[in-house]
């Protein structure tokens, strides 16, 4: 939850002033958001703690209700370490972050939340899933509820851990009073990459974190067999995947630095074919000939097309984690944000991360020339005309 947490610290006369002001905004927020974890654990909370027995344990239910699917990404090599390890598991994401796992082989049952924003998951006291969902989830009469939330409880929490009612719960950094938590393993904040997280859970129910598969992405044949058609008349030209949009809007790239990043690298090389990532349907740019927005509607087809590309360039949102599944070639671009840019890194060597100090990314001018003087760098494309 750490990543729209930016302090950006004006300069002049009133910096000391308006830095303090955000620090204090921002110590308020959690003297808010702690005092509702304490209120719902009143409400919501165990009467004694359970105790964790790792022999006992048969089925777990991985908690991955962010809306986010990168979040579900990362985890998705835990996912296949247990079920290898005879572990039963279910998932509970959103209604639109499920289908990241709709083809994974691993999971049993895959239960969805209502979507809601960042604020709704962590300051809201209800959660979001529904009441036929909750009467399943609590018939499965799970042996491990496995919560990956990093830094802080999401209030709602206390009432669907109460609702669900494992045997126990395995969490990080959670308040040794609450009792819901059987057990609380220690992650912290700073340079750790959040693969960390995922090996100490791993090491937590004896799967040998070393082990652990690389990230477990799920193609069905006949959607990679339809991009790879697509594709075919392409021949041998590079093929450039690039995505612009986020999340959160102080993130995404402008449109005006997506015609320059293609006008950039059209100069400097041949062969290139571009294809744009645009869910949203908001590129309105007069393109090039050798420049195509996804014509496909799924988010299979997005990992497909991201499966054959030859190079990816995005801002910090789920597309750097699914490259990182196949160790694409990738240019991706984050805000300095605190405690977000060392924990959600690409995380792999074929990956680039730029970083750039501004509160909205699509106002720093100079991303284009960022972008293809990392491309000159690491050699990503050929067919070289010339050397800027």
């Amino acid at each position: 939850m750490n990543k729209d947490l930016a302090i950006s610290i004006s300069s002049g006369k009133f910096r000391k002033i308006r830095e303090w002001n955000r620090r204090k905004n921002y110590y308020l927020k959690e003297v808010k958001l702690n005092i509702a974890i304490y209120i719902a654990k009143l409400i919501w909370d165990k009467r004694k703690k359970s105790t964790f027995d790792i022999k006992s344990i048969k089925t777990i239910l991985l908690l991955r209700n962010e809306g986010t699917i990168g979040d579900m990404v990362v985890y998705s090599p835990l996912v296949r370490s247990l079920h290898e390890s005879s572990y039963t598991i279910d998932v509970l994401l959103t209604k639109s972050s499920s289908v990241v796992m709709k083809y994974n082989p691993y999971v049993r049952n895959i239960y969805e939340a209502g979507d809601g924003s960042s604020e709704v998951y962590l300051r809201r006291f209800n959660h979001t899933v529904p009441d036929s969902t909750i009467k399943a989830l609590n018939n499965n009469k799970y042996d491990l509820v496995i919560d990956p939330s990093l830094f802080d409880t999401p209030v709602h929490r206390m009432q669907l851990l109460h609702d669900i009612n494992a045997r126990s719960v395995l969490g990080f950094n959670k308040w040794n009073n609450i009792n819901h938590y059987s057990n609380s393993l220690y992650f912290k904040r700073g340079k750790e990459h959040v693969t960390t997280a995922v090996s100490l859970i791993a090491d937590c129910m004896e799967v040998n974190s070393i082990s652990l598969h690389p990230y477990n992405l799920h193609l069905p044949d006949s959607i990679l067999d339809e991009v790879r058609g697509y594709l075919h008349s392409w021949g041998n030209k590079t093929k450039v995947i690039i995505n612009i949009f986020t999340g959160s809007p102080e993130r995404c790239f402008s449109q005006e630095q997506l015609a320059k990043i293609i006008e950039l690298i059209n100069k400097t090389y041949a062969d290139i074919e571009f294809i744009l990532l645009d869910h949203r349907k908001e590129i309105t740019l007069s393109l090039p000939d050798n420049v195509v927005i996804n014509p496909f509607g799924t988010l299979h087809h997005v990992m497909a097309l991201n499966h054959e590309a030859d190079l990816v360039i995005s801002p910090d949102t789920s597309i750097l984690h699914m490259s990182a599944a196949w160790e694409k070639p990738l240019i991706s671009v984050y805000k300095k944000v605190l405690n977000n840019n060392d924990l959600w890194a690409p995380g792999y060597a074929n990956a680039s991360q730029i970083i750039v100090q501004h509160r909205m990314m699509s106002e720093v001018e100079d991303i284009p020339e960022r972008i293809l003087q990392e491309i000159n760098h690491r050699g990503l494309l050929e067919c070289k005309q010339e050397t800027l």
